[in-house]
């Protein structure tokens, strides 16, 4: 924005970077972390700073899209460089805003270098070009174009990344829900197991008269097992008063110890039970190696708002306590007693003579109660501790107001998946507190995140960098064309300069040399009415003529140069118009001893619209050349036309060697030639080249493959209209018959 915008957009990014935190603390009570915002805006300040500058001479003197190699080297330092500061700004506040040190922060550092990258790329370039002025260089339609390629490159670019992010969000949520889902299915399997041992004991006393340790101990051996969180199974009979004392001696005798019913007091603390009119002592316990302490505690003792026994008396499933702490434990430990009260059975006859039984609810039919000590601890800390475990908990009795911790630590819930599950224990209510042990950043990545993150930025950075090397490639070749007309025009006016003046030269020499010219025909013209018309005097009046001739091809050449003719385009019989010029050559060339035969292609049309003086001048200096080019009196001109379009057509001279026989004479000679400019010849084939090319065409000498040589002028005319040819050939009839 401040490459684009200047210092404006600068500070209003600075005054949005510190409302906008204060917006959100007052109206969303959010949290400000003012090192953040302090980061943040060092961020901001640093990055804004070096990409201008590092795009200044780019953007300033309007270099950027001048070339590719300027374009490459601005899309380099504004996308990957620049993009470099907000990536590192954005590791640093994820580090600082999760709390961690360790761990994999690659993926968080490209993701964001990645995104940097991408809007500069596209957002910078864009609205540089519509901002250009320059309509010459950077048409509307050029403009448009590049903006509509930018922007669904953009978009595409953005969907694919969009995508997967949201791919990766979904498997994330889903691996998150199912270790969730399986945490609690593991917990529930536990406590069913418990609830299985608890019903097979509490079935034992049931289905028996006595139960005696031995029994008892071999029956818990048998339902425990080591894999499951029972720390220990207890019976705790019934116990009246007044049989009190008589329990404790039997007890003693049977343990070999001091046997006493105790009580629990605050801090643990164990003391004898006061005098009450009932007692549940902990009687059997198994494993009893390291539960000795306990042995003789009444249950009743237990604390009323950990488990109430009058709760455990009128149901008929188990209960369970709130976490405890153990006597017998080191108190670091919560335990949960898993309770049920269990009852004589009554038998009773029915009509299809099958027996059933009743759970009464009367006092003296209570037998005693199954007490199952639970830790699960260490199964918790095995699924806490699983390898590759992705998510942490924390599980609270939440049954009353204030909650008991059962198992955990508080969780980090800050950049993380977080959820709950309630779990109903036997009149209990756990809730299990879900939150990933990681937050987002510092996971690790699948192979496909990973491509479709570098293969989408490079994908974007490379296809507005193609993009915009059209532009690029364009307006190099309009600097070129620029540059090459600009060298034209100097070249033309230097040329112009040059030829006017040539012209001004060869006019001033043309008029010297006249002079002495007409001296000379004066002197020729007193000799003649002396009488002296000798050899000599022929000779010098032949010359003086050939002079004259030269000098009017010379004054022709400049007037043809410096563009003071105008070319003619009227209609007139070439036919004619040949044949007279064939008439004038043969009697020229009679007296010379030359010959030169006429050849005309059929395909000739015989009305044209030309220029029939430039025709008839190029022809007679075409037929002097000729002459002299393949060095022979005999030559042969064809005459034939190449039709073009809207009755245009080309008219090709060509001579040649009439007798084929003494072309290879002068073989060598026209390779020579063939290999230069024919206007530097002679005079004479200056003079056809420049009538050639001021009616569109041009001559060329070329080499034939069965020997000899080919000289050809061609000349651009237009095919007369049948309108116009009778408009000609009424003319031409009335001043017939006025002559």
């Amino acid at each position: 924005m401040i490459i684009i915008w200047g210092n404006v957009a600068f500070v209003s990014v600075l005054l949005m970077s510190a409302l906008l935190p204060i917006f959100s603390y007052y109206y969303f009570e959010d949290g400000v972390d003012i090192s953040l915002i302090l980061i943040s805006t060092l961020a901001i300040f640093l990055q804004s700073y070096w990409a201008k500058q590092l795009t200044y001479k780019y953007v300033f003197y309007k270099k950027w899209l001048k070339s590719r190699r300027w374009l490459f080297a601005f899309l380099l330092k504004v996308g990957p460089l620049a993009s470099l500061v907000s990536a590192s700004a954005v590791l640093v506040i994820s580090i600082l805003d999760n709390k961690v040190l360790t761990g994999s922060f690659l993926y968080t550092f490209l993701s964001a270098w990645s995104s940097s990258l991408l809007i500069a790329t596209f957002f910078v370039p864009t609205m540089l070009l519509r901002q250009e002025r320059d309509s010459m260089v950077f048409h509307v339609s050029r403009k448009l174009y590049i903006l509509l390629a930018s922007f669904i490159g953009a978009f595409a670019i953005l969907l694919i990344i969009k995508t997967s992010q949201d791919e990766q969000q979904l498997d994330r949520a889903m691996q998150f829900e199912a270790e969730q889902a399986e945490v609690v299915s593991i917990i529930q399997h536990e406590i069913e197991e418990v609830s299985k041992k608890v019903n097979s004991l509490s079935a034992l006393f049931k289905a028996s008269q006595e139960v005696t340790l031995n029994e008892f101990n071999v029956f818990s051996k048998i339902i425990l097992n080591e894999h499951y969180s029972i720390r220990a199974l207890e019976w705790a009979p019934l116990v009246n008063g007044s049989q009190r004392k008589t329990f404790e001696e039997q007890a003693s005798e049977l343990f070999q110890q001091n046997f006493i019913i105790k009580e629990r007091q605050k801090g643990n603390n164990l003391k004898p039970s006061r005098n009450r009119e009932q007692y549940a002592p902990l009687f059997y316990i198994y494993p009893g190696e390291g539960n000795e302490v306990v042995l003789g505690l009444d249950v009743y003792s237990n604390p009323k708002n950990a488990l109430s026994m009058t709760s455990v008396f009128h149901s008929d499933e188990i209960l369970a306590s709130a976490p405890i702490t153990l006597i017998q434990d080191d108190h670091t430990k919560p335990g949960v007693l898993f309770t049920k009260a269990v009852f004589k059975h009554k038998e009773r006859e029915v009509t299809s003579r099958e027996l059933t039984y009743e759970q009464p609810k009367k006092q003296h039919e209570l037998l005693g109660f199954i007490v199952a000590v639970v830790q699960f601890d260490e199964l918790l800390q095995k699924l806490d501790e699983r390898k590759n475990n992705k998510v942490k908990f924390m599980i609270k009795d939440v049954s009353v107001v204030e909650p008991y911790l059962l198992y955990g630590k508080t969780l980090t819930r800050d950049n993380r998946l977080h959820d709950f599950s309630e779990l109903s224990v036997f009149s209990r209510l756990w809730r299990i507190e879900f939150a990933e042990s990681q937050p987002w950043f510092m996971q690790s990545k699948s192979l496909k995140t990973w491509v479709i993150l570098i293969g989408g930025t490079l994908g974007g950075f490379f296809f507005q960098l193609m993009i915009l090397m059209m532009a690029a490639y364009s307006s190099e070749l309009t600097l070129q064309v620029d540059s090459k007309t600009r060298a034209l025009e100097l070249a033309k006016e230097q040329s112009e300069r040059s030829s006017t003046a040539k012209i001004q030269f060869l006019r001033t020499l043309n008029d010297e040399l006249r002079l002495p010219l007409n001296a000379i025909r004066a002197f020729l013209e007193q000799f003649k009415r002396k009488g002296i018309n000798n050899k000599q005097v022929l000779g010098i009046n032949h010359a003086s003529n050939n002079i004259e001739q030269l000098l009017n091809t010379m004054m022709d050449l400049s007037d043809i140069e410096s563009g003071s003719i105008p070319v003619k385009s009227v209609p007139f019989d070439f036919y004619g118009f040949i044949e007279r010029m064939e008439l004038m050559i043969k009697a020229n060339n009679l007296m010379a001893g030359k010959s030169v035969f006429f050849l005309i292609d059929k395909e000739v049309p015989h009305y044209i619209n030309s220029d029939e003086l430039r025709i008839q001048k190029m022809l007679t200096a075409f037929i002097k050349s000729a002459q002299q080019v393949f060095n022979t009196d005999n030559l042969r001109l064809s005459i034939k036309v190449h039709a073009h379009h809207k009755r245009s057509a080309t008219l090709f001279f060509i001579f040649s060697h009439q007798d084929e026989t003494t072309a290879a004479d002068s073989d060598e000679v026209l390779k020579t030639i063939s290999k230069t400019d024919l206007a530097t010849y002679s005079t004479s084939m200056a003079m056809v080249k420049e009538v050639s090319q001021l009616l569109q065409g041009n001559i060329s000498l070329g080499m034939l493959d069965s020997g000899g040589g080919m000289l050809s002028a061609s000349i651009r005319v237009s095919i007369t209209s049948e309108e116009e040819q009778r408009k000609e050939q009424s003319n031409s009839f009335d001043q017939n018959m006025d002559t």
